[in-house]
């Protein structure tokens, strides 16, 4: 163990790891400063109509993706040799999917028949996504185990973009301007890459496209675009289903108000989910160690797993239950009370989460990727399904209750049905009823 601890590539991997998790911390703790700044400053109105315009875009945002980042990253692994043309063809399918993106938002927006300034926003947010083919950058130095580049990137473009919308607060700019903030950060993002590349010695002349490396990638990524799309939808969509189940009944200005109380309230909860990315990231080598040792091994080790998140579950739900509302007055002011309340209930949501973060470590090693996808589609459409019914009797309420709903049928209910996942569900549920029985596995 010690010359483990002592060699190189140890050192090397601990290193690029550290670095993201610093960066991921930095980024956290200044994103959820500078949201409080321009919530407080916008108010639950403006940040609605804000957060209704940034959730619209955000449900296509797979588009741009394409779902190539896991696989570019592979593939620059594999073959380093293809770097020029792997990155030349994944900014070009980059591009072409923010593209599609752009059109897809601008049908849909048109359809809707949303009113001018909302457009706009809708519009300018999507626009920012021009910026993302420079980001293969990214890729080539995950691929070279350098997060450090990646982690300076984001690190200076989350402060130069903090330090834009903080501006525009002291400048007491109109609302048009803050969905703006979305360019210049993605802007940052793609000049940030940029720099760090050249001074890596690459030159963009070098990248080259390939139709056919294109279709290569395409053709393994298209489940994790379908699957991305899902995702998104089913985290993005309770925004803007609020605002256009309330928008008749309360007004737009009341509408707008119950997405931002609701935004406010999600965000944090959202920011909450950081912690179970960190446990399952550190779990899971021992965990594909262990399915590779026994079967006794991989099961003790899952429900031990489990056991863990449901403790984690438990000692930031509960203070967060009793404090939600506390906390959210001392941070965004007595308007935001309702977001408060909203939070509250949310604490459920956590419980889901931290499974859900478990359960990728089996899907992951029982290489159960379609599973995931059908799973995806069903939550999601079990959430546009019980929003659609519930917002309008009782609004933001009915939104959690949805989500609370379609996170327990995609995470609990589907295992029951495939017999593949009804191990892992009865290991689930031992994990949760038998939480004080955490042990260390051999």
């Amino acid at each position: 163990m010690r010359a483990l601890l002592g060699s190189e590539g140890f050192r090397k991997y601990f290193r690029n790891t550290s670095w993201l998790f610093v960066d991921r911390v930095v980024r956290l703790g200044v994103v959820l400063l500078t949201g409080i700044i321009v919530t407080r400053y916008l108010g639950d109105e403006q940040f609605g109509e804000l957060s209704y315009a940034s959730a619209l875009v955000g449900m296509f945002f797979v588009l741009t993706t394409m779902g190539l980042n896991e696989i570019m990253v592979r593939d620059l692994v594999r073959a380093p040799e293809r770097r020029r043309v792997l990155m030349g063809t994944a900014a070009s399918i980059k591009l072409f999917g923010a593209l599609l993106l752009i059109a897809t938002v601008l049908v849909f927006s048109l359809v809707k028949g949303m009113e001018q300034q909302k457009l706009a926003m809708v519009m300018i947010i999507a626009a920012s996504e021009l910026f993302k083919p420079m980001m293969v950058v990214e890729y080539d130095f995950l691929a070279q185990v350098r997060a450090r580049e990646v982690a300076k990137v984001n690190v200076v473009q989350t402060l130069a973009g903090a330090a834009f919308k903080v501006a525009l607060v002291l400048m007491k700019a109109p609302l048009i301007w803050f969905a703006w903030a979305y360019v210049v950060e993605n802007a940052f993002y793609a000049i940030g890459f940029y720099i760090a590349f050249r001074r890596d010695g690459g030159h963009l002349r070098d990248w080259r496209s390939d139709r056919r490396v294109a279709r290569e990638l395409l053709a393994q990524s298209w489940p994790l675009v379908v699957y991305g799309v899902a995702l998104y939808i089913q985290a993005k969509i309770d925004q803007v289903m609020i605002f256009d189940r309330l928008r008749l009944t309360l007004g737009e200005d009341a509408a707008n108000a119950e997405v931002g109380q609701y935004s406010v309230a999600l965000k944090m909860i959202e920011a909450m989910g950081f912690l179970p990315i960190i446990v399952q990231a550190s779990l899971a080598p021992a965990i594909t160690r262990a399915r590779q040792q026994s079967a006794e091994l991989y099961a003790d080790r899952l429900v031990n797993q489990y056991r863990l998140m449901f403790l984690l579950f438990l000692v930031s739900a509960v203070p967060l239950f009793f404090l939600a509302e506390w906390g959210i007055v001392l941070l965004y002011g007595e308007k935001f009370r309702m977001a408060g309340h909203l939070l509250g209930l949310f604490s459920v949501r956590l419980f889901f989460t931290n499974m859900g973060m478990g359960k990728a470590s089996f899907i992951t090693n029982e290489g159960l990727f379609r599973y995931s996808l059908v799973t995806a589609v069903i939550g999601a459409t079990v959430n546009i399904t019980m929003n659609y019914f519930l917002i309008p009797a009782y609004q933001s309420y009915g939104a959690i209750m949805a989500t609370v709903g379609s996170f327990f049928v995609s995470i609990f209910l589907v295992d029951l049905f495939l017999p593949e996942t009804r191990a892992n569900l009865r290991w689930m549920v031992k994990g949760i009823f038998t939480f004080w029985r955490f042990h260390r596995a051999a």
